[in-house]
């Protein structure tokens, strides 16, 4: 009988155990590995001198995993030939098709391609010099790519060298020297060979080593650089630039309309005929590359015009073109419209509107433009402030003092008394129905038929309410102007500085009224040629960007509250 139990219980001590060892649980807690890979070796040994190799090995202290090597490894000087790379546990090793360039010393900056195969971890030894010959070049540069126009650090930019008396540059040929700037803009490029060299930097987004236009934003510096010993603090500024030449791809009847059709976009234009008896409406047609015109005339067959386009560098066209429309059955372009200020946008006393349309506008009745205040109080828009902003006619602006403040405080003073509003030279403000209940937002109304289309589309009724505010709810700034400069554009932004709310020109004081709650920046654009205008620069002639000066801190604006002393200095 006791043999009996003792089996019994062997046999279930047994299904414990195996069921026990069945279920393996992974261990948890313990601290996250942080600790990337160490180099243990590397074949050449960094700062090696007259290494005659065809391949480089990296050894490190546990297995590794690579991201992304052919965008992350920068090898300087360029070469310009494909390698085999191979991947075993812990090492890397790389083998090129034929022997490095004599008497030169190259870098290999694996950047975050090597990790830990755990976590991730980027390794602190990226960075492998050797030399071909008896000597390590020991040249760097250093700096910082920022946008033109932000301020903003401009990161992953390719940083290149080229040589100082050859030809080639990013347009044309892949750089002797290059990097990458960080999520700072800062940018290191080491081990150079003495000489004289040209710096360039853009966003290499297809990874070619070149930079395509207009697609890819670049920058440059326009002094050449000695390089015969290191150099700290190179600034480049990038911007989008299409420094093509402005030509016609295609011109001619095209639908209803005749249209010329450029290859980039065009700051603006100008049409003249040599016959004033036919007047000629046109305009861009849905984007800045293509010039439409439209068929206002039957009696002729065709029309000889000149073009002049140019662009925001100052490419300009010239070409004599002769204009003429065919039968089609196509129907004709929509009519659209802009607005600004928007709906229900907050508003002062000082209100600037625009209008812009999709087609030129041949007529307009003013009278059918004004703002609301109730059932028959109205404050019409100036006859002689409603005008077009271009040749085109395709864009109305108007500037008016509104008195709607005074209307609400009058109205609220005295329930039973007539007010008059204040009366506008062109046209006179009516009485005020006392017996309305008080309005709080402000009516713009434009009536149908007030604009019409030089292919007789109407604007249909629209009505735009907005909340007027008092000059305490707003802020200033103010301060005065150091600067030699005697041309410039003083402009108050957003704070990601991507919107213009005010901007004044060439005053040794400025004062920014009326300014919403908020973060600003102040930017300003010098106009070192005195011509009137910003000059981008070229870079064909080695010609760089007039200046852009920003006030070194992020200004907060709150209502009612002035904010003085804010100098520039440029």
């Amino acid at each position: 009988m006791k043999s009996l139990l003792f089996f019994i219980a062997f046999i279930l001590i047994g299904i414990y155990i195996l069921s026990n060892c069945a279920n393996i649980k992974p261990p948890t807690g313990g601290p996250r590995d942080t600790i990337p890979p160490i180099l243990i070796k590397s074949i050449p040994d960094n700062k090696s001198l007259n290494f005659e190799g065809t391949s480089v090995r990296l050894f490190y202290d546990e297995h590794l995993k690579i991201e992304n090597l052919n965008k992350q490894l920068i090898i300087t000087p360029l070469i310009d030939s494909e390698f085999e790379s191979k991947i075993k546990k812990n090492s890397i090793e790389l083998t090129f098709p034929q022997s490095f360039t004599d008497s030169t010393t190259f870098t290999f900056n694996f950047q975050n391609a090597i990790q830990d195969i755990t976590e991730g971890n980027v390794t602190y030894d990226n960075v492998l010099a050797f030399s071909t010959g008896n000597f390590i070049d020991s040249i760097y540069i250093t700096g910082k790519v920022k946008n033109l126009f932000t301020n903003q650090p401009a990161e992953e930019y390719t940083v290149c060298l080229y040589e100082a008396d050859d030809t080639l540059d990013i347009f044309n040929s892949k750089p002797i020297y290059l990097t990458r700037s960080d999520e700072f803009g800062k940018f290191r490029i080491e081990n150079i060979k003495n000489g004289y060299y040209k710096i360039y930097t853009y966003f290499d987004s297809n990874s070619n080593l070149f930079c395509d236009i207009p697609k890819e934003p670049f920058g440059f510096f326009s002094d050449t650089l000695n390089l015969n010993q290191y150099i700290d603090s190179v600034f480049l500024d990038v911007f989008y630039l299409d420094m093509r030449p402005v030509k016609i791809q295609r011109s001619g009847p095209s639908g209803q309309y005749y249209e010329v059709k450029l290859n980039k976009n065009i700051n603006d234009y100008t049409i003249k005929t040599n016959d004033s008896s036919h007047v000629l409406y046109h305009n861009f047609g849905g984007d800045r590359k293509t010039i439409r015109f439209y068929n206002t005339f039957q009696d002729i067959d065709s029309l000889q015009f000149f073009l002049s386009a140019y662009d925001s560098i100052n490419n300009v066209l010239y070409d004599t073109l002769y204009l003429k429309f065919t039968e089609s059955k196509r129907k004709k372009e929509d009519f659209n419209y802009s607005f600004s200020p928007k709906d229900a946008e907050k508003i002062t006393d000082n209100f600037n509107g625009k209008i812009t349309f999709s087609k030129p506008i041949k007529s307009i009745i003013a009278d059918s433009v004004y703002f609301k205040y109730d059932s028959v109080t109205y404050q019409f828009i100036p006859y002689d402030s409603l005008h077009s902003i271009n040749d085109r006619d395709d864009t109305f602006a108007f500037s008016i003092k509104l008195f709607f403040n005074e209307y609400i405080e009058d109205k609220l003073r005295s329930l039973d008394t007539v007010v008059q509003i204040p009366e506008n030279k062109s046209r006179g403000g009516a009485g005020i129905n006392t017996g309305k209940k008080r309005q709080t937002d402000l009516n713009l109304h434009f009536g149908r038929g007030s604009f019409t289309s030089v292919e007789n589309d109407t604007l249909r009724d629209l009505d735009y309410y907005y909340t007027q505010l008092r000059s305490e709810n707003f802020g200033i700034i103010r301060g005065k102007v150091f600067t030699s400069f005697s041309s410039f554009t003083i402009q108050l932004l957003d704070k990601q500085g991507l919107e213009i709310q005010q901007e004044i020109k060439n005053t040794s004081e400025y004062s920014f009224n009326n300014v919403k709650p908020g973060s600003y920046v102040i930017r300003v654009f010098i106009d070192t040629n005195n011509d009137g205008k910003w000059d981008p620069g070229n870079i064909y002639d080695n010609i760089k960007p007039e200046e852009v000066y920003f006030f070194p801190e992020v200004i907060s604006v709150r209502a009612n509250w002035e904010i003085t002393d804010i100098n520039l200095e440029f």
